[in-house]
């Protein structure tokens, strides 16, 4: 697969962009990289659902999934490269360049995810082995967040060494990165041959005659399911928290710890090994008390974590390693359970309309993730103002430095408590799952059929 979750990426690069013009010229105040970020993410959060959309009424003989994932891979290792290359214009050329760049990557790369992910939903319907999916997609989404981190950083390094020039050590990055995604996406695509589930499958004849409704009346009908909607309310806000600690970790690394680039890579290796020791702790959970359970329990780890070093501090590479061990509690279970229990509205909606829309599921759920990391990185640029944080200055002051640990734990553990809320009414659990699985099987065949078990579903 492809960067599943590109963030760590866009965050990286956004937070960088003084690396980016040889040190010598400071493009911009935190906000205005916060603002391109928001731009070029909002861009990816609309162009998601119609991707989705326009997936579902696909009728290749080739399937509705793989062929966009063929044809997305070759030109997303094109703008890899491009959004990886620095470039001399003057400041506004340079903005627009990178938000367009920015806007063409995610474009590409969305015609991939969103039918891969939609793939994810129609390869398994048992309600545990979409958890062990997702753990074995999550090994893979942390292995290439420990690439698009703390690779660029050794590369940037060794060439830094060698005499070469930043601009050198960044292209140089984004061809291993983007080459390493095209083998990837080719072998994926490969693998998943025959895997789709046909049209034939769903309750109507001619399954379009649901989805040809009409785009917005097509998501519309979707977010009345309550299913949905709250787990789409508890992404978007997970996703807010994710991506400002995500951005505000930079900050953190660079000021308040002084850390090297070369400690900041050894960071991300740790990072991931955290993450492979997490992922398995979250599926056990998960298929042990359920997966909106285990959502709950883990996130409210989390938010608790956050909490207690932001009144004891983050001021040591151990702390920061336990902190980021508290945090990838929430943040790992969210990425194996959050498109776990979005793929288990697929088949309320089902059982309602009479059709599989996988990739309009897949789609508003990427939606949200994408709306809540443009939101979370907005919200970062503007607290980072906020708390005087000036890029053009070695060393911050101790308010800023208190700012940026703030940013780093009560603000992502706030839009958490809020994410538990919503979460906490999400109403699928294996039991009622399983009832409404057993009713569409009957309502396909003509057989009588109860709704008791799962009336709260479809209310």
């Amino acid at each position: 697969m492809w960067l599943e979750d590109p963030l760590r990426c866009s965050v990286f690069i956004s937070t960088q962009e003084t690396h980016l013009h040889h040190k010598s010229v400071y493009i911009a105040a935190a906000y205005m990289g916060g603002t391109i970020s928001l731009i070029v993410i909002l861009w990816d959060a609309m162009v998601t659902p119609i991707i989705g959309y326009i997936a579902d009424r696909t009728t290749s003989k080739y399937g509705r999934r793989r062929p966009f994932m063929l044809a997305a891979v070759f030109p997303l290792l094109l703008f890899t490269v491009l959004l990886f290359t620095a470039v001399n214009f003057s400041t506004t050329a340079s903005y627009a360049y990178y938000i367009i760049i920015g806007i063409l990557f995610w474009t590409v790369y969305d015609f991939y995810v969103v039918p891969f992910s939609a793939l994810g939903a129609e390869l398994t319907q048992n309600f545990n082995d979409r958890n062990n999916l997702r753990t074995v997609v999550g090994f893979f989404i942390y292995l290439t967040v420990w690439g698009v981190t703390a690779l660029p950083m050794f590369i940037w390094d060794r060439v830094s060494l060698a005499g070469g020039s930043d601009q050198l050590a960044w292209i140089i990055s984004a061809l291993v990165i983007g080459g390493a995604g095209l083998i990837c996406g080719l072998i994926c695509w490969n693998f998943t041959r025959g895997k789709e589930l046909s049209a034939g499958s769903t309750l109507v004849k001619d399954a379009n005659t649901q989805i040809e409704r009409g785009f917005l009346r097509n998501y519309i009908e979707l977010l009345k399911q309550r299913p949905l909607r709250n787990i789409t309310l508890t992404m978007i806000c997970l996703c807010i928290s994710f991506s400002i600690e995500s951005a505000a970790l930079v900050y953190l690394m660079n000021n308040n710890l002084g850390l090297s680039e070369t400690t900041q890579a050894f960071y991300w290796t740790c990072y991931t090994v955290i993450t492979f020791i997490v992922l398995p702790i979250c599926n056990v959970i998960a298929n042990k008390i359920g997966k909106r359970n285990a959502l709950l329990l883990l996130n409210a780890l989390a938010a608790g974590g956050c909490v207690l070093y932001y009144v004891v501090g983050i001021d040591s590479f151990v702390q920061l390693v336990i902190f980021s061990f508290l945090y990838q509690l929430g943040n790992s279970a969210l990425w194996i359970l959050g498109y776990s229990l979005s793929y288990d509205c697929i088949e309320v909606d089902e059982f309602l309309h009479g059709c599989r829309r996988e990739g309009a599921v897949t789609g508003l759920t990427s939606f949200t993730q994408k709306l809540g990391s443009a939101l979370g990185m907005w919200i970062s640029g503007l607290l980072l103002s906020f708390f005087n944080y000036d890029g053009t200055q070695a060393v911050q002051s101790t308010a800023t430095e208190k700012g940026i640990l703030f940013l780093n734990t009560i603000a992502p553990a706030i839009s958490i408590l809020f994410g538990i809320v919503f979460l906490w009414l999400y109403p699928i659990n294996q039991k009622n799952y399983q009832a409404i699985l057993e009713a569409t099987e009957q309502k396909k065949t003509g057989q009588p059929f109860s709704v008791e078990k799962f009336k709260e579903l479809i209310k």
